[in-house]
């Protein structure tokens, strides 16, 4: 079966394959506009076949700048367009197919509305004649980026507002009901500028809408993730990036709950800005992120998961191309997933330790590569301080893979704070974790069956004092598991603890612990006999610490 992917940019319509064969070749392309300046924002593709575009034109119109609308037939053809405004600056950016085959466009407006400009939303028949328009905001700068019709037949709209919110510019969440009048408002932000250019409605009725924050998170601009409920409270937020800047522009709900979100960056990748794709669990834990592109400017526009269970991104180019700026498509494999748990909390001078590799490996063919097993004296992987390295080269097949590994604890070290790395490259993918630990002085063991070490005895005031400087949560063992599984976590001080236990869809399963617990390492036995089989998701609350990981169910 032939995939497709379509880019309207700068009123260019392209319409290209994305399926095996022939992937990215181009079917044909379009432009739409007159002798002015004609920018398109978004494009869908219509239940006729056909195509709707959305963005502005200052050649046609009733002012500076008006909301331009191109329908077509399936080969691109112009069926019919449409400008909408006034004398002023009117610009689309989103556009929708509604259940009544008319559309809805989300833009802004510096021709209505209250203040400088207001969020601007049309709504037309099938022939792009309008039926109504409303404005929203107030005496300040506010616009709209995202508008998607939601399953009670209203309209969800996200973007920015200056009117409202904590400060400068924050991120606008309108619902509407189906005429477009307001059911409610919501702003989210802190005191610097944030922004939403995307939003979608989930598979639990809430929202999710991902754009960028100056207020929040490690740096210059961040990717900004909010998950809502259906009343638009907040669930969750997240923040994505490094030391400088990094902008979400599209975000969508994957087929396992998670999110997948694209946008730029400037903390990472090959220079200038970067394509910047995240991979996200039902709670907006990262699971994976790529950059793409080359020494110049790079960006992303658009993300959509293809039938495959991969990705198909749309964006601009510098790196690449025949001139200043290209159209850049990129078609993305699911990524690799590489968990790491130490087998138990403590280890013991002089003798083996293990640890617990789990991979993930979603792509249809095995993926190889070099991992390498580093200890290190001290926490936090200290590249200054490596007590041994090896390197195993190690093919992993599609699934879930998991494999233990032996080392011994040098006799020269002393009890104290150590840590574990493994890194590598699988499937072209970078992997990396860091594991912390205590070594301790133990007493006299003697040899077990088939090489395993047994404990005979232990100093115990030692152990009792070594309690755990981090809180973690580790990967469930045994996993896929049938029907019950350990779970075991670390507090680094006395919290209030909630582990529970939720689905693909992100619902609530179970709670498995609901309390106050004291420092230390806790283990759980979850009986998930009553359940069926599955991928289920466990998530660790303990104070400000929260994280979640992935199981499997096998019956």
């Amino acid at each position: 079966m032939r995939t497709k992917m379509l880019l309207a940019i700068g009123c260019v319509l392209l319409l290209v394959s994305t399926a095996a064969a022939g992937a990215g070749d181009t079917l044909w392309t379009r432009t739409y506009g007159g002798r002015s300046h004609d920018l398109g924002q978004s494009v869908q593709q219509t239940s006729d076949g056909g195509y709707i575009i959305a963005g502005s034109t200052e050649s046609f119109g009733a002012g500076y700048e008006d909301v331009y609308l191109v329908k077509t037939d399936s080969s691109g053809d112009t069926l019919w367009t449409r400008s909408y405004g006034g004398s002023y600056e009117d610009v689309g950016y989103s556009i929708r197919q509604t259940s009544d085959g008319g559309y809805i466009i989300a833009a802004y407006t510096q021709s209505f509305g209250a203040g400088s400009t207001d969020v601007y939303l049309l709504k037309t028949n099938s022939s792009g004649d309008t039926l109504w328009t409303r404005t929203y905001g107030g005496s300040d700068c506010d616009g709209s980026s995202s508008v998607e019709q939601t399953s009670d037949g209203g309209y969800i709209i996200a973007g920015y507002t200056e009117s409202f919110g904590a400060g400068g510019y924050d991120v606008y969440l309108l619902k509407t009901d189906s005429s477009g009048d307001t059911l409610w408002t919501r702003t989210y932000g802190g005191s610097y500028d944030e922004v939403g250019w995307a939003v979608q409605q989930t598979s639990d009725g809430g929202y999710i809408t991902a754009g960028y924050t100056l207020s929040f998170g490690a740096g210059g601009y961040d990717v900004y993730l909010l998950k809502t409920d259906p009343s638009g409270d907040t669930l969750w937020t997240r923040t994505y990036g490094g030391r400088s800047h990094e902008w979400g522009r599209s975000v969508q709900q994957t087929s396992d709950a998670g999110y997948i979100i694209a946008g730029h960056t400037l903390s990472f990748g090959a220079g200038s800005y970067d394509v910047y794709l995240l991979k996200t669990d039902p709670s907006g834990d990262t699971l994976w992120t790529r950059t793409y592109g080359g020494s110049d400017s790079d960006g992303s526009l658009s993300v959509r998961q293809t039938s495959d269970g991969g990705y198909i991104i749309g964006g601009f180019t510098e790196s690449f191309g025949a001139g200043d700026r290209d159209v850049y498509l990129i078609r993305a494999a699911d990524g690799v997933v590489m968990l790491c748990d130490h087998v138990g909390p403590w280890f013991c001078r002089g003798r083996d330790f293990s640890f617990k590799l789990t991979i993930y490996n979603p792509l249809g063919e095995n993926v190889s590569g070099t991992l390498t097993f580093r200890g290190y004296s001290g926490y936090d992987c200290d590249p200054g301080n490596v007590l041994v390295s090896i390197r195993r080269p190690k093919t992993f097949p599609p699934g879930v893979t998991e494999q233990y590994y032996r080392f011994k604890v040098p006799n020269a070290v002393g009890p104290g704070q150590y840590s574990t790395s493994i890194s590598g490259t699988l499937g072209g993918v970078d992997l990396f974790c860091c594991m912390n630990t205590d070594i301790v002085e133990c007493g006299p063991w003697k040899s077990g069956g088939n090489s395993e070490w047994e404990l005979v005895e232990v100093d115990r005031p030692e152990f009792e004092v070594s309690l755990p400087t981090v809180t973690y949560l580790a990967q469930n063992y045994p996993n896929p598991f049938n029907a019950a599984t350990e779970i075991s976590y670390s507090l680094a001080e006395a919290s209030d603890v909630k582990l529970t236990i939720h689905n693909l869809r992100g619902q609530l399963v179970e709670t498995v612990v609901d309390g106050r617990q004291e420092a230390g390492v806790h283990q759980v036995i979850w009986d998930a006999s009553q359940y069926s089989s599955g991928v289920y998701f466990y998530k660790l609350q303990a104070g400000d610490f929260v994280s979640t990981k992935k199981m499997n169910l096998l019956k």
